[in-house]
């Protein structure tokens, strides 16, 4: 079970499991090409850091904050239903989730208008 908790301006989360997924401190500079299956390639955006798993030069993050000190945490929930593609919306998966937001958005208020024409899609990242 993790734990993820902010307090004023400090965001921290813990992430209790008895291995690891050779996760790592990861970057994500402002134009670094940022490419998802079914959305629009983002060339120009937020630079993000967190931990994060990189896959094939994709960091696959845990957590992470944008240079506007916008935080997410990736939880897990397990009974989670996802969509089929919409038109006209952003169809987003969930690995893709956090540097979509984070790339894009500088505040709660601006993530919640971002989120109006956002489609989660299962979509796995690999075959394994």
């Amino acid at each position: 079970m993790c734990t993820c908790m902010t307090y004023q301006h400090y965001f921290g989360r813990t992430l209790d499991v008895t291995h690891t997924y050779d996760e790592i401190i990861t970057i994500t500079p402002r134009h670094y090409p940022l490419k998802f299956r079914k959305a629009s390639l983002i060339k120009n955006h937020y630079a993000i850091i967190g931990m994060a798993k990189v896959v094939d030069g994709y960091p696959l993050y845990f957590d992470a904050t944008n240079e506007k000190g916008l935080s997410m945490a990736g939880l897990n929930f397990a009974d989670t239903q996802y969509g089929t593609p919409l038109p006209s919306f952003d169809n987003i998966a969930p690995f893709e989730f956090i540097p979509w937001i984070l790339s894009q958005c500088h505040s709660v208020e601006n993530a919640k208008k971002w989120l109006q024409h956002l489609q989660l899609v299962q979509i796995p990242f690999n075959d394994q």
